[in-house]
């Protein structure tokens, strides 16, 4: 069966010597150096598989981008001049903007939708001297999504990952407390929101939470989803956030606009068999209609 040797050698990242070798173990690599953040009750092993399967979904998709010639574009390490190119002259920041900006530098933003459990929220990550964003879990609120991939952003803008040692946020909901990931979470704050003197909410309901986050929305002009999510990740209480979000009918899209950007940048036409395989992991099937997830 020398096509599926093939397909597990590339898979594995081994030569296909290695695959037929009997004495030599095939489990995936355990990424001793990746930064491990936000990881609540699971063993750094258990979580080996999901960031090996994305890192090879990753380069199957840098190797397939239809513009393979354009090398990526630094993220300004100063958020507010970030936010300002992404804005070009707007007022008002959106997820679409977010997405469009980092594809146009060459940062691909890639939504994974299959992975062995347990998996992760995002990774940041350099793949064939590449940036690359990878999204481990289906949150389908856009503010929620821009919140990550800004905080993913804001590792790659800092230095935090190189190649062979990504940032794995395992998940939102823990805190932590290393600067890395404080400095993370203020860079994504100040690129979604513009300003780190943002009236914080204070609490109370869902419906109490959407009326705040709608009133410092009118009085100061930022998304009152980002305001909601930045809250979110100051308390953790996502639960209530997405409530607060989806009374203000700003709870799904983000999945659809993801995949939108994931077609425009990469070419499943042309790609091998086993990166087409690797690659339907993002949307199962890759000739499947546009629907929502």
């Amino acid at each position: 069966m020398p096509d599926f040797e093939i397909r597990i050698a590339r898979f594995l990242g081994l030569s296909l010597s290695d695959v037929k070798n009997p004495e030599l173990s095939l489990a995936p690599t355990k990424y001793e150096n990746a930064h491990l953040r936000r990881v609540r009750f699971i063993d750094e092993d258990r979580l080996a598989p999901a960031i090996h399967s994305a890192l090879k979904i990753g380069a199957a998709v840098v190797r397939n981008l239809r513009n393979p010639a354009s090398f990526h574009d630094n993220i300004p390490s100063d958020a507010l001049t970030w936010r300002r190119q992404i804005l070009k002259g707007q007022t008002h920041l959106t997820l679409d903007m977010l997405l469009e900006n980092l594809w146009g530098r060459g940062i691909p933003v890639v939504p994974i939708e299959v992975l062995p459990s347990p998996n992760f929220q995002g990774i940041a990550c350099i793949i064939a001297e590449r940036p690359i964003i990878l999204l481990g879990q289906r949150h389908d609120e856009p503010g929620h999504v821009a919140f990550i991939i800004a905080h993913e952003a804001g590792h790659i803008a800092a230095g935090d990952c190189a190649p062979g040692e990504p940032v794995v946020d395992e998940v939102g909901e823990v805190e932590d407390d290393a600067d890395m990931e404080r400095d993370a979470d203020n860079f994504a704050k100040l690129v979604l929101l513009g300003s780190d003197g943002i009236p914080d909410l204070t609490g109370g309901g869902y419906k109490q939470i959407a009326e705040q986050a709608d009133q410092i929305e009118q009085a100061t002009g930022a998304d009152a989803s980002f305001i909601i999510f930045n809250w979110a990740r100051q308390t953790r209480d996502y639960t209530t956030a997405s409530m607060a979000v989806k009374a203000l009918y700003g709870g799904v899209g983000a999945r659809l606009k993801l995949r939108r950007y994931f077609d425009q940048h990469v070419n499943l036409d042309d790609a091998s068999e086993t990166d087409r395989a690797l690659l339907r992991c993002v949307y199962g099937d890759p000739e499947i209609d546009e629907t929502p997830c």
